[in-house]
This record gives C-alpha cells, structure tokens and sequence, in this order.
C-alpha cells in the first residue's frame, strides 16, 4: 500500500489548537499519520519570501543613523 499524501489549509482556534475531519478513502484499519504544521505563505510576497515593497519601504527609512569614522588602514608588509 503506497502512502498518500493530503494536502489541506485550516485556521487554528484562538488557544492553538486544530482539528481536521480528512476522508483517507480506508475504512476500519490501523493508520499512521504525518501532521507537519506550516504557517500559510500570504500572497503578497515575492519568489523569496519577502513581502512585495519590502526593501522600497525600508531602504533609507533610519536617516538619522550615520556610519561614523573607519580609521586608517594598517600598513603591511608587501607580499613577496
């Protein structure tokens, strides 16, 4: 007997707890069952993940922070 694979989305009650209902197709047998929890991935994102407009809202949204003085670099000696 090859495993089936169920896909479905469901909402969590407010104390985190979920319950399904899944018709498996088997009838009065012993089942073994995978349950792998994944938040639902909104829409709006893009192909890596990031909602879209992201990195446009944030760019240069701390003006006030300004990278201070890096000092001089040490002198070294030249590879021979």
């Amino acid at each position: 007997m090859s495993p089936d694979l169920l896909e479905t989305r469901a909402r969590t009650a407010r104390d985190g707890t979920l319950h399904l209902d899944l018709d498996v197709g088997v009838a009065d047998v012993d089942v073994t069952i995978i349950v792998r929890v994944m938040p639902a991935v909104p829409a709006n994102v893009d192909a890596n993940g990031w909602p879209i407009g992201f990195f446009e809202q944030v760019a240069g949204s701390m003006p006030e922070i300004e990278r201070g003085a890096q000092g001089e670099f040490e002198e070294r000696l030249p590879l021979e």
